[in-house]
């Protein structure tokens, strides 16, 4: 039985069939887990008959900077890998949210240092929702810390990071909680799996500093900068510690996946009255009509996959 979800992938500037995207078992980027990726959203705009994606020189960059410090031998520019992802959605002729990976992996086989040759493979299908944004989610703080700079550094976006938030994830949906929160190795707040978290404390904002072990989130930087021009709150960055969402009167997590998601608890604390918060469903709202296009703001954000 097929397992299609679209027609094509893009494999190494090529349209290849769904099923028929194939990397050795051997290569590096499998055995070593030399990969490095990113993750985008489109967004269907009904009245325009578009397809935005959000954000796309920016996840560009950072897939650039991904390949940068993990030493990755590579031939793209950042001009190809948006080129790639505009195509693909086209090629696949997707006119609904879709969800979008672009994937930088080493092909060669060969020992551990290997950097090369360094293959290029994009996905864009319907998108998928793992939580329901308008209920929430009960959270538990994490006995497995958040790896370290002087570890394997998070603003890396590999996939070999990614297996630190999945232990943290299988072990809290197993004790019965819908995600995680992370600490790093400092005892302080760090983020969840996937995504960054912010918490509200007598109308302050205020979410972990990049020098707590957090991935250099796009979304979080993109909700930081809404809080200020559309909500006039400037968001306070540092160190958190894990007591404060037992006693926050909101709290959040960010990202491209999860967009924003209200937290309701916190190792089974009611996060204010355990119900989603006023500013957490204000900036949701700025946040979805921004990425939308349902607002003409921050047009430079936007990228429409389809010529008018």
């Amino acid at each position: 039985m097929s397992n299609v979800m679209s027609k094509y992938i893009h494999m190494n500037g090529k349209l290849v069939p769904f099923d028929e995207a194939k990397v050795h078992v051997l290569s590096v980027g499998i055995t070593y887990a030399s990969t490095v990726f990113e993750g985008l959203r489109g967004y269907w705009n009904e009245a325009e008959q578009q397809v935005y994606v959000f954000r796309l020189d920016a996840h560009c960059r950072r897939l650039m900077e991904s390949m940068k410090l993990l030493r990755m031998e590579h031939r793209f520019t950042e001009e190809d890998l948006a080129a790639s992802v505009l195509g693909l959605v086209r090629a696949n002729e997707l006119r609904e949210d879709a969800h979008i990976r672009q994937l930088a992996f080493v092909e060669g086989i060969g020992p551990i240092g290997t950097s090369g040759p360094v293959g290029l493979a994009v996905t864009a299908t319907p998108s998928y929702r793992l939580f329901d944004s308008e209920k929430g989610v009960a959270c538990a703080i994490s006995s497995w810390r958040r790896i370290s700079d002087d570890c394997l550094p998070p603003r890396i976006k590999c996939v070999a990071n990614y297996q630190n938030g999945r232990h943290a994830f299988v072990q809290a949906k197993l004790d019965g909680y819908d995600s995680v929160i992370m600490l790093n190795s400092r005892g302080k707040v760090a983020e969840g799996p996937t995504m960054c978290v912010f918490l509200v404390r007598h109308g302050q904002v205020v979410t972990p500093a990049i020098s707590s072990d957090v991935l250099e989130s796009i979304t979080r930087a993109t909700v930081i900068q809404l809080f200020e021009e559309y909500h006039g709150i400037e968001v306070v960055e540092r160190e958190v510690d894990r007591t404060e969402f037992y006693v926050a009167d909101e709290a959040f997590f960010c990202g491209t996946a999860c967009e924003v998601l209200p937290i309701t608890s916190v190792d089974r604390h009611p996060v204010g009255d355990g119900r989603v918060g006023a500013l957490t469903g204000q900036i949701q709202t700025t946040y979805n009509s921004i990425v939308r296009g349902v607002v003409p703001d921050h047009a430079e954000w936007r990228t429409g996959v389809y010529r008018g």
